[in-house]
């Protein structure tokens, strides 16, 4: 009876047997697996079937098996290929995916090898091996700012990673690459490698532009600059551009002049001066070079140079021609004309709180001070010797230069006195709202103990009638 019951209860329970597998009962698994049965008996049927035929049809159906000699047949081969080809060398024989024959723009990330002695410059030539594909392209190169803006470098930086466009075949993402640049030449050849990153229909690149204007009239907060447009044309194009001067006062491009010069009114956040330099610093794009030139060292017999773009300086190097000077960017000597600054004018109130010898007097008919004398000897009545003390005898722009900090002085003085009432007076309005936040912490805190000790009152009580009511029953019952 009790094995009985054992056999019934574990039938019943939901554990699984030695064996058995979980959802073996889903009639969805049990189609599933009765279709991967049908298929493993068809291609059984098949290789069977299969392995009876001749060597044609089988490589018709299961295709050619690795190490075996094939026929292809290639279409629109040049025919220097035929006329320069070398049976000594093999040529590796590789298919493109329908996607992957049209031209695109491509943004790969890039990194100088550190094996390479020189730099790279941006849209000189270099040939790229992709997948199947080796061809020469002109990339740009960029880097990545916070706000996701590419920004122009002219050359690849030397220990870090940068972006690269270049105009080329479509490449899935992923994809690495090899970069060359020079050919018979002494030394490591493989000057970048990298990786794509996608494929874009446009990629916008930036590099800066800084436009430089003087002052042409001012008045309060709005000036006219000259010398940073040359029509009103391109005034339009600007108009509500951020402008600056060197002295860090911001402003706004606002409309062009009658004359169509270039000329145009701007507005500040204060008085600029005459000598200030407004400048606009914007952003232009670069057009990538769409240039694309397949490698063709296999039209050409073997050890002779295919034709492929000269970098610029293989071009001057080879004519024996030096890079061109510009006269824009050389470095000339800065000759800044003296300036002449406003004298210091104290506020008539200020100079009416201050005492006599503070306030700004004409320093040009200051009255000659006296040598003071001493009595040589001790109480006698000796002949007067002037002081051993030499009197400092101020030039005149020493005393302009005494007088300015004597009124500095005093301003700063009476800053800091107006700062210390100030304080003072927060200090006091602080004390007073800091008494009454602890006043209020103080009543909250004796409401709260109140309660409390109302409460373990109550409890005491109600212990002691308990004990109580305990302690007269079980006299009861003895």
């Amino acid at each position: 009876g009790e094995g009985g019951e054992g056999d019934e209860g574990g039938e019943g329970s939901s554990a699984l047997k030695p064996g058995q597998e979980l959802f073996e009962e889903d009639p969805h698994i049990k189609a599933v697996r009765a279709l991967e049965q049908k298929q493993k008996q068809k291609n059984a049927e098949f290789i069977k079937a299969v392995s009876g035929s001749g060597e044609h049809a089988k490589a018709m159906l299961q295709g050619y098996a690795p190490g075996q000699y094939v026929r292809v047949l290639l279409e629109g081969v040049p025919p220097e290929f035929c006329a320069c080809f070398d049976p000594r060398f093999p040529v590796i024989v590789g298919g493109l995916r329908p996607g992957e024959e049209k031209l695109a723009l491509t943004l790969c990330r890039l990194k100088k090898h550190r094996w390479h002695k020189r730099v790279l410059k941006s849209a000189d030539p270099l040939v790229f091996s992709v997948g199947w594909r080796r061809f020469q392209s002109c990339p740009l190169y960029c880097t990545k700012d916070p706000n996701l803006r590419l920004r122009h470098i002219k050359y690849t930086p030397e220990h870090m990673h940068c972006l690269a466009a270049f105009y080329g075949p479509n490449t899935p993402p992923n994809t690495g690459i090899l970069c060359f640049q020079a050919e018979k030449k002494k030394g490591f050849r493989v000057c970048a490698t990298g990786v794509v990153l996608e494929l874009e229909a446009s990629i916008k690149i930036v590099k800066k532009l800084k436009l430089v204007g003087t002052p042409l009239k001012i008045f309060r907060n709005t000036a006219h600059v000259k010398d940073m447009f040359t029509s009103g044309l391109e005034v339009a194009k600007f108009e509500g551009a951020a402008i600056r001067t060197v002295s860090g006062v911001r402003g706004q491009v606002k409309k062009a002049l009658q004359a169509d010069d270039g000329t145009f009114r701007a507005t500040f956040e204060d008085k600029i001066l005459r000598s200030d330099l407004v400048l606009l610093k914007a952003w232009v794009p670069l057009p990538i070079p769409t240039f694309y030139n397949p490698v063709g060292s296999l039209l050409v017999p073997r050890g002779d140079s295919w034709l492929r773009m000269r970098t610029t300086g293989e071009v001057r190097h080879e004519r024996g021609q030096k890079p061109p000077v510009k006269g824009d960017a050389l470095y000339k000597p800065i000759e800044r004309k003296p300036r002449r600054f406003n004298p210091l004018i104290v506020p008539k109130q200020l100079q009416a709180a201050l005492p006599f010898k503070s306030t700004p007097k004409d320093d040009a008919r200051a009255p000659k001070g006296k040598g003071k004398t001493v009595k040589q000897g001790g109480g006698g009545g000796g002949p007067r010797q002037p002081a051993t003390r030499v009197p400092v005898v101020l030039e005149p722009q020493e005393k302009k230069e005494a007088a300015m900090m004597h009124r500095l002085s005093t301003m700063y003085k009476d800053k800091q006195e107006k700062r210390k009432t100030k304080q003072t007076e927060q200090r006091a309005t602080q004390a007073k709202k800091r008494t009454r936040e602890e006043k209020a912490t103080a009543e909250a805190t004796a409401q709260v103990r109140k309660k409390r000790y109302v409460r373990m009152g109550m409890d005491e009580k109600r212990n002691a009638k308990q004990a109580r009511t305990k302690g007269a029953g079980g006299s009861g019952d003895d």
